[in-house]
């Protein structure tokens, strides 16, 4: 009888054993598989061949441009000052290989909306960077102190509300 037990123990012990080797082996694999393995190039291009990027003449937006386009997609600019625009789309175009579209637009506007839906159209965009940002003034705290008029202005002319 004690050889038998011995034996169930030794067996049992074996299972848990090589239960705690197999979720070992599955956390290792999940972790190499989901950490370290790189989108391939094809990946972002799947969805369309154009991102367009709001915002992008400076900060956020301009360092999502150059790394769209250095992942494969042509880039549509978009911003207010034409300046920046210019020289950022040279340098993408040089730096990358990639085609560079700019529009120069200032969302506090309501008339920017059409002429911006004409020239993206016939355009196969597969990525929105929607990054455009805007205050009265630097100090949020000016604000509270804006006109009503100008306060509801602001407000209404948030990217968000003129997506679709």
């Amino acid at each position: 009888m004690g050889d038998v037990l011995e034996q169930f123990f030794i067996l049992t012990g074996l299972l848990v054993c090589l239960a705690c080797l197999a979720k070992c082996v599955r956390f290792s694999r999940c972790i190499l598989l989901n950490y370290w393995k790189v989108l391939p190039k094809s990946f972002l291009r799947s969805m369309g061949q154009w991102a367009v990027i709001t915002g992008a003449g400076d900060g956020i937006g301009k360092a999502y441009s150059f790394e769209l386009a250095k992942r494969g997609l042509n880039v549509v600019l978009i911003s207010r000052t034409l300046e920046k625009l210019e020289a950022i789309a040279t340098e993408i175009e040089r730096t990358t290989g990639r085609s560079v579209k700019i529009i120069q637009a200032d969302f506090t506007k309501d008339d920017i909306y059409e002429p911006i839906k004409e020239k993206l159209a016939g355009l196969e965009i597969g990525i929105l960077v929607n990054n455009v940002g805007m205050l009265p003034n630097l100090l949020p705290s000016h604000f509270l102190n804006a006109p009503d008029e100008i306060q509801v202005d602001l407000l209404y002319h948030a990217p968000v509300n003129h997506a679709g």
